[in-house]
């Protein structure tokens, strides 16, 4: 008896050093977007996709290495969390800063820290942070559109509406769901929040997410509504890179984006 308690302990023990040593870890994801609409100075640009990091601090030598890789860096909320030491998020927003251009939007934990601290952290380390707001990103005498809808955002239909009809837009948003319930053509969305489930179980999948999530956990996702649907625009979401409540993750990585735009084949001059 003793003996079969002992080897329950250990297992269970074993275990949770597993979980908690892979909310440690992360992959690197590398990903070819095609865009329709991509501007032709624009294909092979790289963006540099990261989400909710919460309170986990980033490395500097896993993320300087980036620089000059990495044309934009983009990111999708919950940088910080209520209770958090704000030097955390000083560290992580000063070190995504120096890979290239970094542009942020709020998720649900920051509305929660407080955004007034965070907007000023974010201005010292200069990044732009995107609240109901479009920019224009240049390559050469092109552009796309940028555009950050800030945590359940009243004007996202308004944003997208305006903007040519084959203008190139990308949505940074913290919560899928948003972003499907959009009416509007986006040619790529990336957002995060579900953190992929955090405890994934075999054959039964991410068991303590919101069942409203389950269907977009994390991966790449079609915007079309329908097969007569126009609109062929691509959604990532993210399994994030940090934890919420519990610092423990099973059956899904933690994980940072490199995504390279690129123009659908057709478009090619060497087709």
């Amino acid at each position: 008896m003793l003996f079969t308690i002992s080897i329950v302990i250990s297992a269970a023990a074993a275990l949770l050093l597993h979980m908690w040593l892979q909310a440690r870890a992360y992959d690197l994801v590398q990903d070819d977007v095609e865009l329709i609409n991509l501007p032709a100075a624009f294909d092979g640009a790289t963006i540099l996709y990261v989400s909710d990091t919460h309170k986990r601090l980033l490395a500097t030598t896993d993320f300087e290495k980036w620089k000059g890789k990495a044309d934009w860096v983009l990111i999708g909320g919950d940088i910080a969390e209520e209770g958090i030491p704000w030097s955390i998020v000083r560290h992580n927003m000063n070190l995504l800063s120096r890979v290239a251009p970094a542009f942020v939007v709020y998720g649900n934990h920051d509305k929660k820290a407080g955004t007034a601290q965070l907007k000023r952290i974010l201005d010292d380390s200069s990044v732009q942070l995107l609240q109901d707001k479009a920019v224009y990103l240049q390559k050469g005498s092109d552009q796309l559109r940028l555009i950050g809808l800030d945590y359940r955002s009243k004007q996202s239909e308004e944003l997208l509406r305006n903007q040519g009809h084959d203008e190139c837009t990308i949505v940074l948003v913290h919560d899928p769901l948003e972003a499907l319930r959009l009416e509007v053509h986006a040619d790529l969305v990336l957002s995060g929040h579900t953190h992929g489930g955090q405890l994934v179980l075999p054959w039964l999948g991410p068991v303590f997410l919101n069942r409203a999530y389950r269907k977009v956990s994390s991966g790449w996702f079609s915007l079309k509504r329908h097969k007569q649907d126009s609109r062929n625009g691509k959604m990532l979401v993210s399994r994030g890179f940090g934890t919420n409540h519990l610092p423990l993750r099973l059956g899904c990585p933690a994980e940072v984006h490199l995504i390279t735009l690129r123009s659908p084949a057709a478009k090619s001059p060497d087709h």
